[in-house]
């Protein structure tokens, strides 16, 4: 191939042409009059070609190289000192360019932080008032058992502000440990990094303890003291210290919580308890019951789990307790309990909350019935009577087998012969095995009611006979049946029949929930699907509409068989050996139901169907 002695005699040629062919083009287009560029000849393109550019950048790059004569040239020694001090020049004027860019990038940091900070000030967060982030801090660390300290590290205006609320500080947890705490244990100890517990100041040592009891300044204090069960010979000099100060503040003690030992610890038995609101003793000590019994006349609510009653008849805040929570251990030591019980509760005249756990509770006659006029909520766990006080005005009633799980005996339970009548219960919670206790209760206020056995009876007739006699027809026709918006069946063995006649009878029924039952679950849900003839769907409309709240039946003229009114469905499965057949076609059987019901016009507004997997349960929503 020839050479050409120059790019420029090689690449000339070829443009002029290309300047001819458009020049032609133009003359074309004139001369046809038409305003399309759909006339101009093919062969005349509108843009120059690819060669053009790569002309242009060719000629760039001569006038860069200080226009060579060769590509190849070799640049003579006065060509490369230009090029070198070109270079030279470039770099310098880089760095000086670049040195402008920090400096123009500095001031637009400093600009920016100029902008949030006028843009912080004028926010609308500071424009609330002390006593709007008091309330907001209040109930950040009261309602959501938040830590102030989390506020006090947001802003120094919030610092200021939450260091000068004593209130927030008001819990104390004095942990007297009996190890020695030196300087070098208090940072490494795992226990050190707890700031708090159990929404309160955890204080380990006098340092800290010191620190919480000056940021409450004179508020009311919520103090737990937490000891060993056993303290030592030798007590350490740090622990006598931590409850010597928080003795000097027993005038100000709120709520107190006791677990361990103390009763060998000196300065107890001081101020009086004027301000003490709440007491609970997870103790068997008995250091503080003297004072407590003859100064808490404020005392409110108390709870106590392992002292006898009778260390309590002398107290004088009986007559103010709203709240009780008493658990009577299992202890041969402790003498019967139930006359001091009854004889306690005699004077508990404002009492609203009871929990009572005692398993060894006797035979109360009925005309030592004790009658609390003011109970709204009623707690029994493992007590061999269904209802042992009379409670008129009884809203929340809960019977369990007992606290601990799992269960490991269980008081018998007998079945009263007479109705027991509670017109204002609206929620009912009932774990225990024998279910027929229930059909003693009439409830016709009745709103929620949940049954669990918590203890697996084999054999599903016995609950199918309890069943029907708390769904009975007798009760029906008495008006006695408890008719719930809400049931919840959990861990039960039982027909599908019987589920089938209890569900025809609760036709207001809102929300079902059926967890871990032993049952045909593929029979039960065909029931849901089932639908019916609506009453008085084949009547003519040219009567008087009625004004009765009940909506009228669809235009298909069909109803659903049993709870029409049915809002929300939860099914969890409780077999871990059924196959994934069975349990699709149980999710197959549950999305007809969804299916059924929307078609008649009475849609759920949630459907949910789980089954275990594993140590887990799969749900899924439909």
């Amino acid at each position: 191939m020839r050479r050409h002695g120059s790019i420029r005699s090689f690449w000339h040629p070829l443009v002029t042409s290309h300047h001819k062919r458009q020049k032609a083009g133009r003359e074309v287009y004139k001369a046809s009059g038409s305003r399309h560029k759909a006339a101009l000849p093919v062969s005349c393109p509108t843009s120059p070609p690819l060669f053009v550019y790569f002309f242009s950048l060719v000629a760039m790059s001569q006038l860069l190289l200080l226009s060579p004569k060769d590509p190849f040239h070799q640049p003579t020694p006065e060509e490369r000192h230009k090029i070198l001090s070109q270079i030279a020049r470039n770099a310098l004027s880089i760095r000086t360019i670049d040195d402008e860019i920090q400096k123009l990038m500095r001031q637009r940091r400093e600009l920016e932080n100029q902008t949030a900070l006028c843009t912080s000030v004028l926010a609308p967060v500071r424009r609330l008032s002390f006593d709007v982030l008091a309330s907001i801090f209040h109930q950040y660390v009261y309602s959501y058992e938040g830590d102030p300290w989390i506020v006090a590290h947001v802003a120094r205006s919030w610092r200021i502000s939450a260091l000068a609320l004593p209130t927030l500080w008001s819990g104390i947890h004095v942990q007297l440990d009996p190890a020695v705490l030196t300087a070098a244990t208090a940072t490494t100890a795992p226990t050190q990094t707890h700031r708090r517990v159990e929404g309160r100041e955890y204080c380990s040592n006098d340092h800290r303890l010191d620190l919480a009891l000056r940021r409450s300044s004179t508020a009311p204090i919520d103090v737990k003291i937490a000891s060993p069960a056993i303290l030592p010979q030798v007590v350490r000099a740090h622990v006598t210290k931590m409850l010597h100060m928080v003795l000097q503040h027993m005038h100000r003690w709120r709520s107190l919580e006791v677990e361990g030992s103390i009763s060998r610890l000196p300065g107890l038995n001081m101020d009086p308890l004027s301000k003490l609101e709440s007491l609970t003793l997870h103790t068997g000590d008995t250091s503080l019951l003297s004072l407590v019994n003859q100064t808490a006349h404020r005392l409110t609510s108390f709870t106590n789990t392992k002292l006898g009653l009778e260390n309590f008849e002398s107290a004088v805040w009986w007559s103010t307790l709203r709240s009780l929570d008493l658990t009577i251990p299992f202890d041969m030591s402790i003498p019967p309990q139930t006359a001091t019980l009854l004889s306690l509760l005699a004077r508990a005249e404002s009492l609203e909350e009871l929990s009572l756990d005692y398993h060894q509770m006797q035979p109360v006659p009925m005309s030592e019935t004790v009658t609390l006029n003011k109970l709204k909520r009623l707690e029994l766990y493992d007590i061999p009577h269904v209802l042992p006080f009379h409670c008129p005005n009884l809203v929340h009633f809960h019977v369990s087998v007992g606290k601990s799980r799992p269960v490991i005996t269980t008081a018998p339970l007998r079945t009263p012969t007479t109705p027991i009548h509670l017109p204002h219960l609206t929620h009912l919670i009932f774990e225990h095995p024998n279910i027929a206790v229930l059909s003693s209760l009439v409830a016709p206020s009745l709103v929620e009611l949940v049954i669990s056995p918590q203890v697996r009876i084999i054999a599903p007739q016995y609950n199918d006979k309890a069943f029907s006699a708390i769904w009975s027809e007798e009760k029906k026709k008495k008006g006695e049946m408890m008719v719930p918006s809400v049931l919840r069946l959990e861990d039960i063995h039982v027909s599908a029949n019987a589920i089938r006649d209890v569900l025809r009878d609760l036709e207001g029924l809102k929300v079902l929930e059926m967890k871990w039952l032993r049952t045909d679950h593929l029979d039960v849900l065909s029931t849901l699907s089932e639908s019916t003839t609506a009453p008085g769907a084949a009547t003519t409309s040219a009567t008087k509409p009625s004004s009765s709240p009940t909506p009228p039946p669809p235009s298909s003229g069909r109803i659903p068989f049993v709870c029409p009114s049915l809002e929300t469905l939860l099914l969890h499965d409780a077999s871990t050996l059924r196959s994934g057949g069975d349990t699709k076609g149980m999710q197959m059987q549950m999305e007809n139901v969804v299916r059924t019901r929307r078609g008649l016009g009475y849609p759920l507004k949630s459907a949910r169907f789980g089954w275990p997997q594993g140590s887990e349960v799969e749900e899924i929503i439909l």
